[in-house]
């Protein structure tokens, strides 16, 4: 049965204009480099693993940078963004990459989509997550290993990505159902169509 028309009006989608790649990382250790090989267009998981380590520590967000600079991309550093700053950029076609605290020692995850309720006032981001899919209410990944392409709600992405400074706390922001979508604490890559 087709939506009515009235949903259909409700709900908007965006997605990125860049061409990207799905991949699993293949190791638990390997998010970072995953997720610079899918929007850098580069399949090579080991290649940007070794050229992090090589200038430092790979999850540090101004070495990714200095390994994605050196790939043929429009790209930009934001230290200091919000949810609301990732809406704009995903509404435009942009593809972000943004750490979480969804593993006791976080994990990089990419931002590939925009789905906003406007009926409901609500809105949720599509993720390609190298991992798995999460589970917010558990907080915790099922499996790993297994390339998730989905959506991962508001709420989850303020609570890992913005709010906290620990898994722990992110559990608990998200378990208290906080949201401030312009609070600035979210370091995020943007790769701009």
């Amino acid at each position: 049965m087709p939506a009515s028309p009235e949903t259909m009006n409700a709900i908007r989608d965006y997605h990125t204009k860049l061409k990207v790649l799905n991949l699993s990382q293949p190791d638990s250790y390997t998010c970072q480099s995953t997720c610079i090989a899918m929007a850098v267009d580069d399949p090579n998981i080991e290649d940007i693993r070794q050229q992090l380590e090589a200038i430092g520590s790979p999850g540090d967000p101004q070495v990714m940078a200095d390994v994605i600079r050196q790939f043929p991309v429009n790209y930009e550093l934001h230290l200091n963004a919000c949810l609301d700053d990732a809406k704009i950029w995903l509404e435009e076609g942009d593809f972000l990459i943004t750490h979480g605290w969804l593993t006791h020692s976080g994990h990089v995850i990419c931002l590939s989509g925009l789905e906003i309720d406007t009926q409901n006032n609500s809105y949720k981001f599509e993720v390609k997550d190298p991992w798995s899919e999460f589970d917010a209410p558990s907080w915790s990944y099922d499996l790993g290993g297994n390339f998730y392409d989905g959506y991962y709600s508001s709420y989850c992405i303020y609570a890992a990505c913005v709010a906290s400074s620990s898994y722990g706390d992110a559990q608990s922001i998200y378990n208290q159902g906080e949201l401030d979508s312009s609070y600035k604490n979210m370091w995020v890559h943007r790769f701009m169509s």
